[in-house]
């Protein structure tokens, strides 16, 4: 087998789907084939993800969230070690409204990797559904 490093950017601008694939995958086979560690491997592979985007502004995040399908990023409160950022959207309601409850872990993952390559603090993030609203706590040291 080759190891061929796959650019981010190239697959996002060429592949144009729906996401009901991608929903049943995540939502339904990961979780019934991995358990109860499919939170961990989900935030891990997040992580992974935004090492290989290398998103290098807040612009760019929210742009890859909504290409990828993973909804609106809004920054809600700066804090003095850390931020939170609510994620909203059509495809995050319709989510919520058709499979009840959803983890956002990939997405948490992904923001607190995403952060530290711009921050250079080292972050981690907690995903909360709160009164309908999703927001994603980052803390840094």
């Amino acid at each position: 087998m080759v190891d061929k490093k796959t650019n981010i950017a190239t697959v996002l601008a060429n592949l144009q789907t729906t996401s009901s694939g991608y929903d049943l995958i995540r939502y339904i086979g990961l979780p019934d084939m991995l358990g109860q560690e499919s939170d961990l491997i989900l935030y891990v592979m997040g992580k992974n993800i935004a090492r290989q985007a290398e998103c290098g502004s807040l612009e760019e995040i929210k742009e890859f969230f909504q290409h990828v399908g993973w909804g609106d990023l809004l920054i809600v409160k700066e804090k003095r070690n850390g931020y939170i950022y609510e994620i909203s959207g059509e495809l995050v309601q319709a989510r919520k409204e058709t499979l009840g409850e959803i983890d956002f872990q990939l997405e948490a993952g992904f923001l607190a990797e995403a952060i530290y390559h711009i921050t250079e603090k080292e972050c981690e993030c907690v995903a909360e559904v709160k009164k309908g609203q999703v927001l994603l706590h980052v803390l840094h040291n």
